[in-house]
């Protein structure tokens, strides 16, 4: 299995589009909505929230604000 770079998703390796970089990475794309709005696009992944970076991001910004109002409650 290999994971989406825009998404997270997986798919069978035998499925999507492997993009071969200049540098030597390797970009995995499942789906042309997920390649084209990596690359035509040029979309944040984590303002996007069918992707997982952006579930990634909203829960981490979730717990800092968590850990916030708790300071804040031992402040006062």
């Amino acid at each position: 299995m290999v994971k989406d770079s825009f998404t997270g998703e997986e798919f069978s390796i035998h499925k999507g589009v492997h993009l071969l970089k200049n540098d030597g990475t390797v970009e995995f794309y499942g789906s042309s909505k997920s390649r084209k709005n990596a690359l035509k696009l040029q979309r944040d992944k984590r303002k996007l929230k069918w992707t997982e970076a952006h579930a990634v991001a909203r829960q981490r910004a979730q717990q800092q604000a968590k850990r916030a109002a708790e300071s804040e409650k031992k402040a006062n």
